[in-house]
């Protein structure tokens, strides 16, 4: 029995799931061949010292098409919905454990078909049996997006925005991801499969940004993010963004100061022709 990020009992048996599912002919993210071919790759990369074992797995699971202009796109190792609409759930109610987030992965459910929803009573436990059977629904390797008018529009209208804004949230699922895989492997849990047996919901603001987000194992459970969670990863997303911006103030003073000297080379050559021409040289 290992445990998740939540801390919570949780038992993994993935490999007779991408057994079952390769046999069903039903594909849903990688099999576990795939899986465990992709394993010894990165364990190879390891091995080599070139990459952390943790980092890598989080990356292998984020190689969708590079400059992808859609989610679909973008996150082509999944099975991805999105839902276009204005979808408005406080933080409180989605961060209930009862709160019916799986019904995104339908997709005849629009991204407003929860706003009315309001809880009763307790947060329940997630060990509730209704709840189980519904997280155990989602299955693995799958991702419901919802998107507001608003943002898809200028995604509709600009390619170089849609290719930023899915760009930003493929960096926001592998910082999570990296941040969640390493908490999980302090536990003692495989790393692969705890990455292979996720999905998850991203409720994207007119920004591109993460608003709500919920993300569960095949297992059945949800295993993050909370607020406090997202708010470190966030945390390290402006630590990773100060340094690009001190690393381009860099590249553009070193090239000021190059041109600089280039200019000084050409000046002296020039001053150098001149005199050799006076002198009749």
């Amino acid at each position: 029995m290992e445990f998740g990020v939540t801390g919570k009992p949780r038992e993994y048996g993935l490999e007779g799931q991408y057994r079952k599912k390769e046999t069903s002919g039903k594909r849903q993210g990688m099999s576990f061949a795939e899986l465990a071919a992709a394993n010894l790759t990165w364990q190879r990369e390891v091995m080599s010292g070139s990459v952390d074992y943790v980092s890598a797995i989080s990356q292998l699971f984020n190689t969708g098409t590079i400059g992808a202009a859609n989610f679909v796109d973008g996150f082509s190792q999944y099975q991805v919905i999105t839902h276009v609409g204005n979808a408005d759930i406080s933080p409180a109610n989605w961060q209930r454990n009862d709160f019916p987030y799986w019904k995104y992965f339908d997709k005849d459910t629009s991204a407003d078909a929860l706003n009315d929803w309001r809880p009763t009573g307790e947060n329940p436990p997630q060990t509730r049996p209704d709840l189980q059977r519904n997280y155990g629904s989602i299955g693995a390797g799958r991702i419901a997006i919802l998107i507001p008018d608003s943002l898809q529009e200028k995604m509709d209208a600009d390619p170089a925005y849609a290719r930023q804004i899915v760009a930003k949230l493929r960096q926001w699922k592998e910082d999570y991801d990296r941040w969640d895989n390493t908490v999980a492997a302090s536990f003692g849990a495989n790393v692969a499969e705890h990455q292979a047996s996720k999905s998850y919901v991203f409720d994207l603001d007119e920004n591109g940004d993460v608003r709500n987000c919920t993300v569960t194992s095949s297992g059945g459970e949800i295993t993050g993010p909370t607020k406090e969670e997202r708010e470190q990863i966030e945390a390290e997303q402006l630590r990773k963004w100060k340094l690009r911006v001190n690393y381009i103030q860099i590249m553009e003073e070193s090239g000021k100061q190059k041109s600089l000297e280039e200019l000084n080379a050409l000046r002296y050559l020039k001053d150098q022709l001149v005199r050799q021409d006076r002198l009749g040289i």
